[in-house]
């Protein structure tokens, strides 16, 4: 049902005429400030306006943290509405639609922010901590929204089923007969197995999916769900779920670790505010702190900074020469309808049980 989800957000947003709105006069000037008081400014500001809203893909647990920082820096409350990155982007669309435009800020998966930024509700702010992303291939050339993490999609393993001598070390050899029938994959990663395809050369890498596809692979829904089913120990390996829910499990003495084969797949989240936000000085206050302090926050919880200062899996894997496949938001959307077309045939809908 989901991937059915994301599959219909996508082609609602391509089927669907743009609804530009023009940035309130109070948003367009502070988004703009570049003076040497910006963040004195904004910090006034936003405590005057005392509160913004959000709109964030990240888990209930997070966000609390999340807002208790922000408000012990700041003094300024920060208000959620929780959804997937599916669940965002379709109540955008259907808010503006109806005229309305209730969040001050965005945080989720950069496909789907940059969807919301083709419908021309979203703001260019001009902070100068952009310059300090550590993928600068991440970032869009029309400057509305930035990469705040990164989603290292990662293969997981149950420490008590495979030893690391044993992992695989390319991805020809998942196709060895030790492996049949003990692969997990998740349902809605199309961007990952896009990505993955693309960096293989397509030909090569279609067949490479479809020859898994033929030995066996148990299809799941749900990157923290698919990540449990291998600390259970139903699936050995898991490919394409998130380091940080691995890391997370882990540190509380899981049976579970991971690896990557190149090349590593990185799918960046992203920070956006509002043209017609309601609370504009604590928007941009926000978008700067998620690329500055939110960073620190963001390793407390075992996520992946998009800030080049921070010490990081993605930051680790560039310094060691290792291939990285950034997921690019631009083809993502435009190309999504076909791949997961394709996802469906070859994998998720010969799921083994």
């Amino acid at each position: 049902m989901r991937t059915q989800l994301a599959c219909f957000a996508f082609s609602l947003f391509l089927a669907g005429p743009a609804h530009a709105v023009d940035p309130l006069p109070g948003v367009a000037a502070v988004a703009a400030y570049q003076g040497a008081d910006r963040s004195e400014r904004l910090i006034a500001g936003a405590k005057q306006e005392g509160e913004l809203m959000l709109y964030s893909s990240l888990t209930p647990e997070d966000q609390l943290k999340l807002g208790a920082d922000f408000k012990k820096r700041y003094g300024v409350a920060l208000k959620f509405w929780r959804g997937s990155q599916t669940n965002i982007l379709q109540r955008v669309l259907a808010e503006t639609r109806g005229g309305r435009y209730e969040f001050d800020a965005l945080e989720t998966n950069s496909p789907q922010i940059e969807a919301i930024a083709r419908e021309k509700l979203l703001q260019n702010v001009h902070s100068p901590f952009v310059a300090d992303v550590l993928l600068p291939q991440a970032l869009p050339a029309h400057g509305e929204w930035a990469p705040d993490r990164l989603n290292l999609l990662v293969y997981a393993y149950n420490t008590n089923a495979v030893r690391r001598t044993d992992l695989p070390k390319t991805w020809q050899a998942l196709l060895d007969a030790k492996w049949k029938g003990r692969l997990g994959m998740e349902s809605t990663n199309v961007e990952w197995f896009a990505a993955l395809v693309q960096a293989m050369g397509e030909k090569a890498g279609l067949d490479l999916f479809k020859r898994l596809g033929d030995n066996g692979v148990a299809v799941r829904t749900g990157h923290t769900h698919s990540t449990g089913r291998v600390i259970a120990g139903e699936i050995a390996v898991f490919l394409g779920v998130f380091s940080h829910d691995v890391d997370r499990m882990k540190a509380k003495g899981a049976p579970i670790d991971w690896f990557v084969l190149p090349p590593a797949i990185v799918l960046p989240s992203a920070v956006a505010v509002s043209r017609r936000a309601a609370h504009p000085h604590a928007a941009a206050l926000f978008f700067d702190y998620m690329l500055t302090d939110g960073q620190r926050f963001y390793t407390d919880v075992y996520r992946v900074p998009a800030n080049k200062s921070y010490d990081s899996h993605v930051r680790r894997l560039t310094q060691e020469g290792r291939a990285i496949s950034v997921v690019e938001a631009q083809s993502a959307i435009e190309d999504y309808d076909k791949w997961q077309a394709v996802y469906k045939k070859l994998i998720v809908d010969r799921s083994q049980q």
